[in-house]
């Protein structure tokens, strides 16, 4: 019933390389390397590391390797190890111990000898390198960051020896590696976030809508198929709700869909060999019989929305924090007439991205730590937020307008592929 729709996407992706599978394991090794000679020197280099040492176990893998390894080394055989290292030039060494796969071999050195376990050769290793710090991914604040497992923690100390009193939590490194996309990440993900924006025009449509038939969970399902039948994942829901007047629940979930009723969708695919992310919430109106636009009220209110994801834009700026974005923001809204709530995240190889946290939904005040990051250039967010007011057509229930875009913080900050600029009607 849908195949001219799912067809049209599977065209494009295959214009963009995403598509088939073997296009994508392709992309893979072309963003690794690019992340490797265009990302990794900056990240060292800023965080004044000169050694990061990255080690995991079969079946315990550490999150960070998934942006380390290429296609075909999808976990360790056994232990693994990634050690890179850079000199005084800035130059970086890329050294690979334990089982590699043909594609690492392009790509990692691989110096242990044949008659050496891999513990003697990170010993080895180290000492002819002799670097001022070893940084490991332990992190208190990230996950994707603090991939180490305990057991191999001591291990690494127990070889280094005297060593392991240059061994340094890599968190400054790590964020910053996560944080930045290079140019054909971000030219992946304007088509990624393309194809996130037709599913959502799609299924949010009198195509697929039957007002009064369709549920909430009926149209999750549809996304969740497209999303599966294209080859690829979806990071979380999707989430399908809806607000109906005379309802206290701001998201109903599970609902059929009836004439004036706000339905909202938040949803976000990911790769299975290319490691970027979509985030995104839409919003549309279902008419009533005798209309042919939504309220004036909901039109204000989403303008609103708009107008609040500008001021977030114009405070995204070098050399603040996310913690100066969000408060700015908040103040700027609210004196213009705004009620706003700001959760804006970094986005890309993780959905809840690295970098500096623009609010959070339980937490519209100073953010420690994630908060205080600096923002950066070449950095994706989902720019997530709502605004909300009591609606005198409704009886003056609260309505909110959930909304949520990708953006690119670069020389200017600007929409990866546009925005909802009003409401959808169905």
């Amino acid at each position: 019933m849908h195949s001219a729709f799912i067809n049209n996407l599977e065209s494009m992706m295959k214009a963009a390389g995403l598509l088939p599978i073997k296009n994508q394991a392709e992309l893979n090794i072309r963003i690794l390397k690019e992340r490797l000679n265009l990302i990794l020197p900056w990240a060292m280099a800023e965080s004044d590391i000169d050694c990061w040492l990255v080690v995991s176990r079969e079946a315990c893998k550490d999150p960070m390797l998934k942006t380390l390894y290429p296609w075909d080394m999808y976990d360790v055989r056994r232990v693994g190890m990634l050690i890179f290292c850079r000199n005084n030039s800035g130059e970086i060494r890329r050294i690979a111990l334990g089982s590699c796969s043909p594609e690492m071999e392009d790509i990692y050195e691989q110096v242990q000898n044949k008659d050496e376990d891999i513990w003697h050769a990170l010993s080895r290793i180290i000492v002819e390198l002799n670097p001022n710090k070893i940084a490991v991914n332990r992190n208190t604040e990230d996950g994707f960051c603090d991939g180490l497992s305990s057991t191999l923690y001591e291990n690494i100390r127990e070889t280094l020896g005297d060593y392991s009193k240059k061994i340094c939590d890599g968190g400054p490194l790590t964020v910053r590696w996560l944080q930045r996309v290079t140019p054909l990440e971000k030219q992946t993900m304007k088509t990624l976030v393309n194809i996130t924006h037709q599913i959502v025009n799609y299924a949010f449509s009198k195509q697929f809508i039957k007002v009064g038939e369709t549920t909430t969970t009926h149209i999750e399902w549809f996304m969740r198929d497209v999303i599966n039948r294209l080859g690829y994942l979806y990071w979380f829901g999707p989430d399908i709700d809806l607000q109906r007047k005379g309802s206290n629940v701001a998201r109903m979930f599970n609902e059929v869909i009836l004439p004036g009723d706000l339905i909202h969708c938040d949803v976000g695919m990911n790769g299975v060999y290319v490691q970027l992310h979509t985030d995104m919430q839409w919003i549309a109106y279902i008419l009533k019989d005798d209309e042919t636009q939504a309220p004036e009220e909901f039109i204000s209110l989403f303008k609103k929305a708009n107008k609040l994801q500008d001021i977030v834009m114009e405070n995204i700026k070098d050399y603040t924090t996310g913690n100066d974005v969000l408060k700015k923001s908040l103040n700027k809204a609210k004196n213009i007439g705004i009620n706003p709530m700001i959760y804006t995240h970094p986005l890309g190889t993780f959905g809840h991205g690295s970098g500096p946290r623009i609010g959070q939904f339980d937490n519209q005040e100073f953010n420690p730590i994630v908060g205080e990051r600096f923002v950066e250039d070449k950095t994706c967010y989902a720019l997530e937020l709502n605004v909300y007011e009591k609606i005198k057509i409704w009886d003056d229930q609260v309505v909110y307008m959930f909304v949520e875009e990708d953006i690119c913080k670069d020389t200017t900050v600007e929409f990866i592929d546009g925005r909802q600029e009003k409401l959808m009607l169905i």
